[in-house]
């Protein structure tokens, strides 16, 4: 991998310090065990977080080791101090990396929601660049309109106001297969910002 293309995967922006890790038991917050990158940058990222994220390995004998997804763990950008649009061409970046080095998936926890801290707003941000997951037993029952859907896509599809105010934090997906939802939704949105301008994606 060259350095532009683990810039990429990692979302290493200009000027920051990388710290890589081992992890070999799964984090509080349920990131899997894996090779981890610690990326600081007081300008670009949201002070005090500092972004990280990892690559998966499953052992598949006593010494042999595969690479199956990437989990991002924290990704925070201060928006005062970061250009339009940042967020959305710096994942594209990072899945269009992934893709082309084989691996399957890309995962997180898209934050906030009901029930969860006001301050997060993964939950509906992550969505609407791919990910998805399924919804959880009864989650759309006040919904008439909704009984059909099945994952977080489908209910943006039929009612994204609806995600908006009930939807909730869990563990999303980002399929990297060639053919896969998560592109179909994320090179439009990408494109739109190019296009546009918008400086809230």
């Amino acid at each position: 991998m060259s350095t532009l293309e683990f810039a990429h995967l990692f979302s290493v922006f200009d000027g920051s310090r990388v710290h890589e890790q081992a992890e070999r038991r799964p984090s509080l917050d349920d990131a899997p065990p894996g090779l981890y990158f610690t990326v600081v940058n007081n300008k670009v990222i949201q002070n005090p977080h500092k972004n990280r994220s990892g690559l998966f390995v499953e052992e598949t004998g006593s010494t042999d080791l595969f690479i199956e997804g990437l989990h991002i763990d924290h990704f925070f950008l201060n928006e005062r101090k970061t250009p339009p649009s940042l967020g959305t061409f710096a994942f594209a970046l990072c899945a269009i990396t992934a893709h082309l080095a084989g691996l399957g998936h890309i995962s997180l926890i898209a934050a906030g929601g009901r029930g969860f801290s006001p301050r997060h707003i993964g939950f509906k941000v992550w969505p609407k660049l791919g990910f998805d997951a399924e919804l959880l037993p009864g989650e759309t029952d006040g919904a008439p309109h909704l009984q059909a859907c099945q994952t977080v896509q489908h209910v943006l599809t039929a009612d994204p106001a609806w995600w908006v105010e009930h939807g909730s934090q869990r563990r999303m997906t980002f399929v990297l297969a060639a053919d896969s939802v998560s592109w179909r939704k994320l090179v439009p949105y990408a494109s739109e910002k190019v296009s546009t301008g918008d400086p809230h994606g």
